[in-house]
């Protein structure tokens, strides 16, 4: 694993906030999956209510062999589920958060309720089968509200992963979170290691940029059986450390062109010089569409001895990096052809100050020759205070406009937060979308 300076923050504490970059969020309360009773703890509870004195402990034998979170049907809810986290307490336990986007970071509703004269904490909600999210628990949280909070990584140094779930995702840094997935999640089939197929070849370098006025980290994926100076797709990813780890993109394309879902590909992984730059650059900047249409494309062919097939390089980035990727096809779309964007940060305002600048630019220009792959989380419900609406809103904003417009888009809502989890499991799925034979057959 790589160190990511920088990127863990992005991907815990941002992870809380919806990943929006800014100081505090307000949670859309409205857009909460409800939390209910599960019966597996009111049987508990009236066990207990009733004096059977082993109780608890009968129930922590079962869940060390069930596993935690436990999940119950619904059978008025088909493709619903009840979901309960349990928390192992002891006499110095006060109370304990739940650390998710279920919540965001609505600390005070997402606190679990403790069993009277037990040591068992509880929290349950409503998910759809398709959950899949990062969880961690805060016990003995200060309960501060979190745009009170003066010190955010004291805080999280507090955080526990789930001693009741092996299931870990891995943010560096000594950084694990834990994860739920229920039975309808998308598959992280494509981001798995196999060792009986070929490997292509990840190199790292530098891109020397006159527009931007500083130097880039890019990372320089090519196929197996690699021949230069042939003509390659291209794909060009945002946010390159992260994507070469958190998401394992060089891992998915190895398993997609193994298995003929999509042609041999050459990608490009960009990285950020510093997280100012990122926020400015990728906020619909010129200078970085120019940068990587201009300088990019050009580095590739010449300094990688690679011929690209420049009609139709597909973009791709999620939260801001989704936005710039969506953004550089808006203002080369002679160039980038195809979008992949996963929790874009459509929301965003430009010099004007209003919110959804790039929606409003596709309202107001002619059809442009580009494809979209778009996917959201159905828990991205954040808005910022002055900056409406949430990624989720935004996010089916801008799928309307396009198809109004007549674009050709893929759109696709999970039951997730904003996290890499997400994102790595269904990328794949976005380039055989944009990438496969099928697609690309007139």
């Amino acid at each position: 694993m790589n160190k990511h300076p920088g990127i863990w923050f992005d991907c815990w504490v941002l992870m809380i906030m919806t990943g929006l970059g800014v100081s505090y969020v307000i949670p859309a309360l409205s857009q909460e999956p409800k939390p209910t009773e599960s019966p597996t703890i009111q049987t508990l509870i009236q066990k207990v209510a009733s004096k059977d004195l082993n109780a608890a402990e009968g129930f922590w034998g079962r869940v060390q062999v069930s596993s935690s979170p436990f999940v119950e049907s619904m059978p008025s809810k088909r493709d619903y589920s009840l979901v309960t986290f349990l928390w192992h307490g002891d006499k110095n336990t006060h109370n304990v958060v739940v650390i998710s986007p279920l919540a965001l970071v609505n600390f005070a509703g997402a606190e679990m309720k403790q069993i009277p004269e037990t040591d068992v904490w509880y929290l349950s909600y409503v998910m759809r089968n398709d959950a899949q999210m990062v969880y961690r628990f805060s016990p003995n949280d200060t309960l501060v509200p979190f745009e009170a909070e003066p010190n955010f990584y004291a805080r999280m140094a507090n955080f526990r992963r789930d001693p009741l779930n092996t299931k870990t995702f891995d943010y560096g840094n000594n950084i694990l979170a834990s994860v739920l997935e229920l039975p309808d999640a998308p598959s992280e089939k494509w981001t798995h290691v196999r060792g009986d197929i070929p490997h292509g070849t990840l190199k790292s370098s530098k891109v020397s940029s006159a527009i931007l006025k500083n130097d880039l980290a890019v990372w320089l994926y090519t196929p197996p059986n690699f021949v230069a100076n042939n003509n390659y797709p291209l794909l060009v990813v945002m946010d390159g450390d992260s994507y070469t780890s958190l998401v394992p993109v060089p891992t998915i394309l190895d398993n997609l062109i193994y298995e003929g879902k999509i042609p041999p590909a050459v990608a490009l992984f960009i990285g950020n010089s510093s997280p100012q730059a990122r926020d400015n650059e990728l906020n619909c900047a010129d200078v970085w569409g120019d940068f990587l249409a201009k300088e990019v494309i050009p580095w590739v062919a010449s300094a990688m001895n690679v011929r690209v097939k420049t009609k139709g390089v597909v973009i791709a980035g999620s939260s801001m990096g989704g936005l710039a990727a969506a953004c550089a096809a808006y203002q080369h779309p002679e160039t980038f052809g195809k979008v992949l964007a996963q929790s874009g940060s459509f929301y965003r305002a430009q010099s004007d100050g209003e919110p959804e600048w790039l929606a409003r630019q596709f309202v107001q220009s002619k059809q442009l020759p580009l494809d979209f792959y778009l996917e959201v989380g159905l828990l991205e419900t954040s808005s910022i205070p002055s900056r409406d609406p949430s990624m989720l809103t935004s996010s089916r904003h801008l799928r309307d406009v396009l198809l109004a417009k007549g674009y050709r888009v893929d759109y696709h809502e999970h039951f997730s937060g904003h996290e890499h989890l997400a994102w790595r499991a269904t990328f794949g799925e976005g380039l055989i979308e944009l990438l496969s034979d099928a697609r690309n057959r007139p």
